[in-house]
């Protein structure tokens, strides 16, 4: 167990918890029509709460959020298709509404009917299509450092800056992304956490880093994190075309930007306005858009006053994971996981 004096604002005084660490938590796999989706959890007995990271990263993003949060919550992270110890897709789809068809099925499998969502970066796409779709499930949300794509995100170069995000244009076209990055992961890695950051080169550290390289070098890997940035366009009609059609978001959601990245709040304002009928925008102060170790304290502050002790949630008892088998041989095989009730990505 690890001991971490931690101030949890209007909520608790500082006080020493002794924190289940990421490291203890228990993992799983189920497999679905196109993907093998392995994700990780803290002890059960207690609310849900969905957490969705994004790219590069993967569940380790969550390592010092998750155990804050898992204090009230049984937390809940999945590594995105094509990320981490998840498999890549068999049917090269990394859209929005595929993986937030991921989520629904994770969330069949365990049996829940009302869970709390936080996601960042790519993640936010995926949670938010997870809500639209499935509003009866998705209790309140948080919606960290993106704008959806339709919604502001870009999609094109407005800048000869480095320091501007012409990298997601250049993401964008996959198979030259990937001529340019392979067997360079590492330097990309260095420089874009440096890019997007508060604190530069102190942002991330070795281990994590490595981690992280180590998952995008895997085969096919570095191409499926390209692939979330090419489905920015289809994303685009995707989010538009649903909102129009299915108006917006009904419960709460709370919008969050890093001072050095996804600021001023104005421009959070204008992102989410037309998207989320009950909105809450606000700065995360010295972070920049890697908020899961630029400000992982802090989110976490934020999330449990917006989130609650989750009281008014049932809890859930995951205790029967521990006797169950969820794969049929290798990942990819095509018998779906009992109890996912997916029939394959939107």
């Amino acid at each position: 167990m690890l001991l971490i004096s931690i101030k949890f604002v209007a909520l608790l005084p500082a006080v020493t918890f002794a924190l289940q660490t990421f490291n203890t938590w228990e993992h799983e796999r189920i497999q679905l029509p196109d993907v093998s989706i392995h994700f990780r959890y803290s002890a059960s007995g207690k609310p849900p709460l969905l957490l969705v990271h994004g790219f590069p990263e993967h569940s380790r993003t969550w390592e010092t959020i998750g155990p804050i949060l898992a204090e009230h919550y049984t937390v809940i992270a999945p590594d995105n298709r094509g990320t981490g110890d998840s498999s890549l897709s068999s049917t090269d789809n990394y859209t929005a509404p595929a993986g937030g068809e991921d989520l629904r099925a994770i969330m069949n499998f365990l049996n829940i009917g009302t869970v709390n969502v936080l996601a960042h970066d790519k993640g936010v796409g995926l949670a938010t299509s997870f809500a639209i779709e499935n509003p009866e499930l998705v209790n309140r949300i948080i919606l960290i450092e993106y704008p959806l794509p339709g919604f502001g995100y870009p999609t094109t170069v407005y800048s000869p800056s480095i320091y501007r995000d012409w990298q997601l244009a250049f993401f964008a076209v996959p198979d030259a992304a990937q001529f340019f990055i392979q067997g360079r992961e590492k330097e990309m890695l260095m420089w874009y956490f440096y890019h997007g950051s508060y604190s530069a080169g102190d942002v991330i550290s070795n281990d994590l880093l490595e981690t992280y390289t180590r998952s995008i070098s895997k085969p096919g890997f570095l191409r499926a994190g390209m692939q979330y940035f090419a489905a920015a366009f289809s994303d685009a009609e995707y989010f538009t075309r649903r909102i129009n059609e299915s108006g917006k978001l009904r419960m709460p959601l709370l919008a969050l930007g890093g001072e050095a990245s996804f600021a001023p709040k104005s421009a959070i304002d204008a992102a989410f306005e037309p998207v989320a009928d009950d909105l809450t925008t606000d700065i995360i102060i010295k972070s920049g858009h890697w908020i899961g170790v630029e400000a992982p304290v802090r989110v976490a502050n934020k999330a449990l006053q917006f989130f609650g002790n989750g009281t008014e949630m049932p809890k859930i008892d995951l205790s029967w994971l521990d006797y169950t088998i969820t794969m049929d041989g290798n990942f990819g095989s095509v018998k779906i996981t009992a109890g996912t009730n997916d029939t394959g990505p939107a």
